[in-house]
C-alpha cells in the first residue's frame, strides 16, 4: 500500500497537480481506518480532511504510512475484534485482519482510477501491481 500510494502520488505531482480528489479519498480511508484500530470506533471519514494540495497530500501520507507500519510492527492479535460505524451509524465489528485487507483492496481500486485518469489525460502511469513489488524486493 504505502509502496504503491507513493508511485501514483508521485505520478500525480509530475503530471497532474491539481486531480487531488481520488487520491485525497485514498488518504482519508487508510487515515480513518487506522483511527479505529487505536480505538476510535466513532470515527467516519467526515470527520477529516485531506490536504488540499499535492505536497502536503504526499507529506500526508508519508505520516500515515509510518504510523500504518509502526501499528503494524507492534501488533500481537490481528484476530482482535474493531468495533466501528458506518456512515449509517450502524455499528459493526470486525476482526483487523479483514479491516487491513479491506484498506488495501480499497486504495488498489482507486489507485486504478487514478491509473486510468493519468492515461486519459496522457500520462503513463507507474505500474503500482503487488507482483511488480515483489520483484523489486529482490
Amino acid at each position: 500500500m504505502k509502496w504503491a500510494d507513493e508511485r501514483m502520488g508521485e505520478a500525480v505531482a509530475r503530471n497532474m497537480p491539481a486531480s487531488l480528489e481520488t487520491l485525497q479519498h485514498i488518504y482519508l480511508a487508510e487515515l480513518v481506518w487506522l483511527d479505529r484500530i487505536f480505538g476510535n470506533e466513532e470515527a467516519l471519514i467526515t470527520h477529516y480532511e485531506a490536504p488540499g494540495n499535492i505536497a502536503d497530500l504526499l507529506a500526508a501520507f508519508r505520516e500515515i504510512h509510518a504510523k500504518w507500519l509502526g501499528w503494524l510492527e507492534a501488533a500481537e492479535d490481528l484476530d482482535v475484534l474493531i468495533p466501528h460505524r458506518n456512515l449509517q451509524g450502524e455499528a459493526f465489528r470486525m476482526p483487523v485482519w479483514q479491516i487491513v485487507l479491506h484498506v488495501v483492496n480499497h486504495g488498489s481500486y482507486h489507485r486504478g482510477q487514478v491509473a486510468a485518469m493519468l492515461r486519459a489525460a496522457g500520462y503513463a502511469p507507474p505500474d503500482s501491481d503487488l507482483i511488480i513489488w515483489y520483484r523489486q524486493q529482490g
